[in-house]
């Protein structure tokens, strides 16, 4: 991606490497009148990751919210937090890289754009490490089939990674297994935030 221009500023290397790695994730892209604003949500759990999310996007990111929601059935509490940037023409360009109509996509480039601090946003966004064995899970239910065999490819290609797609019911999603962990933990862990430091070997 060349410098992403929008009509109030320039987006640095590390926010384009951010927001990649977060619309692998739980990150989404929404029009919002005439451009396009990201927005992402976390439960209380990971409010640190949230904040340290709006704070790496300034000046483009809007100030985090809590958000109560009342569980119908057990009638407990739960609060998430919600930031989301201004709407600019500068995510439009993401908007066409990451989207199909309404649709979340995996990029035809996606070996050319992610790095290993978007894989460390994949992974802290939407990732958990297993506890019964040595390896990882990335959560990629929202992707194809087809989509997983480009995942798959791209992060061998571009970091030697072996993956393999487990299925949970009716849903897919990415497995790194004890070949690949140390190579996988390696690459993210001088990203990885403090709090999530649990997520590591």
């Amino acid at each position: 991606m060349g410098n992403t221009v929008g009509s109030r500023g320039v987006l640095t290397s590390k926010q384009k490497e951010i927001i990649i790695g977060t619309l692998l994730g739980d990150g989404h892209l929404e029009k919002n009148g005439k451009h396009t604003r990201l927005r992402v949500d976390h439960y209380n759990k990971h409010k640190k990751y949230v904040f340290w999310l709006a704070k790496e996007l300034i000046p483009f990111s809007l100030k985090p919210r809590a958000i109560n929601e009342t569980d119908k059935r057990s009638g407990k509490v739960y609060s998430r937090w919600h930031i989301s940037t201004k709407s600019l023409q500068l995510f439009d360009e993401f908007r066409a890289l990451f989207y199909r109509g309404r649709i979340k996509i995996v990029p035809r480039n996606l070996e050319a754009l992610i790095t290993p601090l978007s894989l460390a946003i994949w992974y802290m966004d939407d990732g958990f490490r297993r506890k019964d064995s040595k390896g990882f899970y990335l959560c990629t239910s929202s992707y194809t089939q087809e989509e997983h065999k480009v995942l798959q490819e791209v992060l061998f290609k571009r970091f030697m990674i072996l993956t393999k797609v487990h299925h949970q019911r009716e849903y897919l999603r990415m497995f790194i297994p004890s070949a690949s962990a140390n190579t996988f933990n390696g690459l993210i862990k001088p990203y990885v935030l403090p709090d999530l430091n649990y997520k590591l070997l």
